[in-house]
């Protein structure tokens, strides 16, 4: 069930702001759709223009390609995630309670119904996993153009250090320990899949979430206690 939330993507991720027009939710529904099925490789916009039924002019009059509609769905995922931990640790004083909240979000990204009807989380989900690193790495970015597309993923970034700063002020790595919480609430879902050597985590429906939070927290714990 769709709920009312503001979620904020930078411009600079778009020619014409998808969430405007039917067309636009058109877009963004399907080409998550269609990067959680056929992966980004496979993926193009003369295929996403004949599954929505439309023209890829009308596709391209949104996205200049598809490294950016890529940006704007991992952009939209991240602010997602950061308004979900403000929402759940808002009432919550304790900092290694709000951390290891915030912990459990970051984890269970994709179990919340979606925010809103245009976005199956989920299917969201399941993109950001396989296929963020490849905006983030990609070296057609200059650093200055990183700083605004990236600035969702940034902001939660910093938001996680100032929580991890708050149980323990003298840490080194805030920043750092911030990064790799997100990187290994991606990765090692992934490796339950798809690599389990590389994991503890089993590719359990009914626990592997449950799995991943607990290693996540316990290496936290180790490092800042």
């Amino acid at each position: 069930m769709a709920i009312n939330i503001s979620i904020t993507v930078d411009p600079s991720t778009y020619l014409r702001d998808p969430k405007e027009t039917n067309l636009g939710k058109k877009i963004i529904k399907a080409g998550t759709d269609l990067l959680a099925e056929t992966g980004f490789q496979c993926f193009n916009f003369k295929q996403l223009a004949k599954y929505i039924q439309s023209t890829e002019a009308s596709v391209y009059r949104y996205f200049e390609n598809k490294h950016m509609l890529l940006v704007y769905l991992s952009s939209w995922y991240w602010d997602y995630l950061d308004y979900m931990i403000m929402i759940n640790t808002r009432n919550i004083t304790d900092p290694w309670k709000r951390l290891n909240i915030a912990i459990s979000t970051i984890v269970n990204g994709a179990a919340a119904d979606s925010p809103v009807d245009f976005i199956d989380q989920k299917k969201l989900h399941r993109v950001v996993i396989e296929h963020f690193h490849k905006v983030v790495f990609n070296k057609t970015f200059s650093s200055d153009q990183k700083e605004s597309l990236f600035s969702n993923y940034k902001n939660l970034n910093s938001n996680l250090s100032e929580m991890i700063r708050s149980c323990n002020a003298d840490f080194k790595y805030p920043n750092a320990l911030a990064s790799n919480i997100i990187k290994m609430a991606l990765d090692h879902n992934y490796y339950a899949e798809q690599m389990c050597s590389m994991t503890e985590i089993t590719n359990c429906m009914q626990t592997k979430r449950t799995q991943l939070e607990e290693m996540i927290n316990y290496f936290t714990k180790k490092l800042l206690s």
